[in-house]
């Protein structure tokens, strides 16, 4: 067939090559895109055997080859995409320029970084943190690797600087053996982070760690966490300490946990260490920044930006403006008021007439049935010897037991003869029939006493009240004697006032309302 005879013409031309060596001695047969990378876990690629496989053979890349096992990204740019041509017929291209090398980071030299965390620390309420504040800046920059290591002055530093920390910690009062603790955490947290920093210097940290200059050991993997259990059992009184050991290992101590899958845990001892803080000591500010809360900022006023001299210019012309406008008004109102007052004058004479005072006649006043009692009774009842009150359909008239009988007895006191004339003038003049009974307290008679109960006391010293009263009534044949004993009090038995209260004698009279026919 000729180039002509060519549906899909030259550049549409796909381009069947046979692959150079054959194809692959391999269980899974040969694989259509070649051959994988060479890899790092691996020897050297191996070499197919001979023979002849048809494949589609790829365009050379040209540049350096990607460290990635797997052909991952190299860190340059990528190249620009091929014609379809030059792709499919893997004729070799031009050579691009390799990219430009990415300048490495400056850092800081480790005699200002060690000058540097004398004055930069903050202050910490923890004296035990407070203390260690310089060590710990300067240990977190270690870590982060932007700061050059000399593994001899910065041994000597560190060292110099656990014991004036441990001096300081002992001064403001914390005791030996938390200090010593302490001590160990530092010395342990700088053995393992300047152990594992890249360095030409390591061998001479691992031969004179801190651990080895101040404990004599070698290792701090294990000892460390076994202070943080130890710590933990009791928070309350080891607060400072795991306030350390919690900033340790947010520093980036690892210990025995460096291993592969040994993060988790260590996560989880961060964590447990975290929540033991805030069980013994909640947060006083649970906010996440201490100014997220926007300004409160004043409304500007109309006034605002306006000259002084504007203002007074502009309230000064009205003000001017008000005053002849109330002017013009006020004296036209003025004016019709002043004509007003002329006319209200008469202008015939004034005369004065009056007319004689009457006097309203007096109107007849009805005295009620209770106030004619209390008229009679008044002096009685202003001494407190009398109550006179209308009870339903009655009148009673109380008489106190103190001017009736001495205690225990039934005969009357020769001071009750006035008093029962009074009482027989008053009764004399109301219609009805003339009730009167005896009372008495709830104190049982003695049994040497002639009255068997308060009932029988109660019936003779009515029966003695009637009898006085009787001289001077007119009609004998309306007095009716009863006795009720205790059973009808008007007071609290429980009290000598009490007591006394209901020691009487009433008289009882019907209300002239409920006698009429």
């Amino acid at each position: 067939m000729s180039q002509s005879d060519d549906p899909f013409g030259k550049s549409q031309k796909t381009v069947i090559r046979p692959r150079p060596g054959g194809a692959p001695d391999s269980g899974f047969g040969s694989s259509p895109f070649g051959d994988p990378p060479p890899s790092g876990f691996g020897g050297a690629p191996r070499q197919p055997p001979p023979g002849q496989a048809t494949v589609i053979a790829p365009r050379p890349v040209q540049g350096p080859a990607s460290s990635s096992p797997f052909g991952g990204y190299s860190g340059g740019p990528a190249p620009a995409q091929p014609g379809i041509e030059d792709w499919m017929s893997g004729a070799p291209s031009a050579p691009r320029p390799a990219p430009p090398p990415i300048p490495a980071r400056r850092k800081i030299p480790l005699n200002v970084a060690i000058n540097a965390g004398d004055s930069e620390f903050v202050k910490a309420t923890n004296p035990v943190v407070n203390a260690a504040s310089p060590l710990l800046i300067l240990l977190g920059r270690l870590r982060q690797m932007v700061v050059d290591v000399d593994a001899v002055p910065l041994m000597q530093h560190v060292a110099r600087a656990i014991s004036e920390f441990e001096k300081a910690v002992v001064a403001k009062g914390v005791s030996s053996e938390q200090a010593r603790v302490a001590k160990y955490a530092l010395c342990a947290t700088a053995d393992d982070i300047v152990q594992n920093l890249p360095g030409a210097d390591k061998h001479v940290w691992l031969q004179y760690s801190m651990l080895a200059q101040f404990f004599g050991q070698r290792t701090s993997g294990v000892g460390f966490f076994e202070q943080v259990r130890s710590l933990t059992a009791n928070p309350t009184v080891n607060y400072d300490l795991l306030e350390l050991i919690h900033a340790c290992l947010s520093l980036g101590f690892e210990g025995q946990y460096r291993a592969a899958g040994g993060d988790v845990e260590l996560q989880r001892i961060r964590r447990d260490v975290y929540n033991t803080l805030r069980a013994v000591r909640s947060r006083a500010d649970e906010d996440i920044s201490p100014r997220w809360r926007g300004l409160a900022l004043k409304a500007r006023r109309l006034g605002d930006g306006i000259p002084v001299w504007a203002i007074a210019s502009f309230l000064a012309t009205a003000l001017a403006g008000l005053y002849m406008l109330l002017r013009f008004l006020i004296g036209g109102e003025g004016d019709a008021a002043a004509a007003t007052l002329v006319n209200l004058h008469p202008k015939a004479p004034v005369s004065i007439q009056r007319q004689s005072f009457e006097p309203l006649p007096l109107a007849e006043v009805d005295t009620t049935q209770l106030q004619r009692i209390r008229d009679v009774l008044g002096p009685e009842i202003e001494k407190g010897l009398v109550g006179v009150d209308a009870v339903g359909e009655f009148i009673v008239m109380r008489l106190s037991n103190v001017l009736l009988f001495e205690s225990g007895r039934a005969e009357v006191k020769a001071e009750f003869a006035p008093l029962a004339e009074r009482l027989a003038e008053a009764l004399n003049k109301e219609p009805g029939y003339v009730g009167v009974t005896g009372h008495t307290d709830n104190v049982r008679p003695r049994p040497s006493s002639r009255f068997k109960s308060n009932f029988d006391l109660s019936v003779k010293r009515a029966e003695a009240v009637a009898e006085v009263i009787a001289v001077t009534l007119a009609d004998k044949s309306r007095m009716k004697v009863d006795g009720k004993g205790e059973d009808a009090p008007v007071a609290d038995n429980s009290t000598p006032e009490g007591r006394a209260l209901n020691r009487r004698v009433e008289i009882v009279i019907p209300r002239e309302e409920t006698l009429k026919p």
